[in-house]
């Protein structure tokens, strides 16, 4: 097994395809940093890569050494707005026993991510995550993580392509977020 998770050419694909950076990125997860390099190749000076597994952290610095790294879990050591933020969020069901684990098992940290990304959203910014369809229960609890929490999808691109994790056909989704011009839902107290 690889100490971080190295992404499917066709998932890459998929970001290369509709991505557009802003000045300022921010690359949440950033296992081997492909996202961050493709942000640099595209022009983007300002690059901030995070990652709770120490070895994609390593591994990143030394790809992108103008960029500036940081092990973090989600925006915990992340100070700053920044005008894109991209995640190719885990969506699998399952424990979280070794750091490369955190790539593939959503463990409550994609409803963290859009709870905290809020105050790291450059006004105008946009949110471009990545997720997948083959745990319904996951993909479904997606669309009201996103809404709750005061944000909008604004695009969506999706492709069908093998699932390793379930062995079978899967669609994976590619969702261009902002935020949300309507008040954020809150729960009535006296409910």
């Amino acid at each position: 097994m690889p100490a971080f998770l190295i992404p499917a050419p066709e998932r890459v694909k998929q970001f290369a395809d509709h991505l557009e950076f802003g000045a300022r990125v921010l690359d949440v997860g950033t296992g081997s940093g492909v996202l961050a390099k493709l942000a640099f190749e595209r022009g983007v000076r300002d690059i901030t890569a995070l990652d709770i597994n120490p070895a994609a952290v390593e591994h990143t610095r030394k790809l992108l050494p103008t960029a500036t790294v940081v092990h973090s879990n989600l925006f915990e050591n992340v100070a700053g707005v920044f005008d894109t933020i991209i995640f190719a969020a885990p969506w699998s069901e399952g424990e979280i026993k070794t750091p490369f684990d955190h790539a593939l098992y959503d463990c409550g940290v994609v409803e963290r991510f859009f709870r905290d990304a809020g105050p790291h959203l450059a006004e105008g910014g946009r949110i471009w995550l990545q997720y997948c369809d083959a745990f319904p229960r996951n993909f479904q609890r997606l669309q009201h993580w996103i809404h709750d929490n005061g944000f909008v999808i604004e695009a969506s691109w999706t492709l069908s392509a093998w699932g390793q994790l379930v062995k079978r056909q899967v669609n994976i989704v590619l969702y261009e977020i902002a935020r949300s011009s309507s008040p954020v839902r809150t729960a009535d107290p006296g409910a």
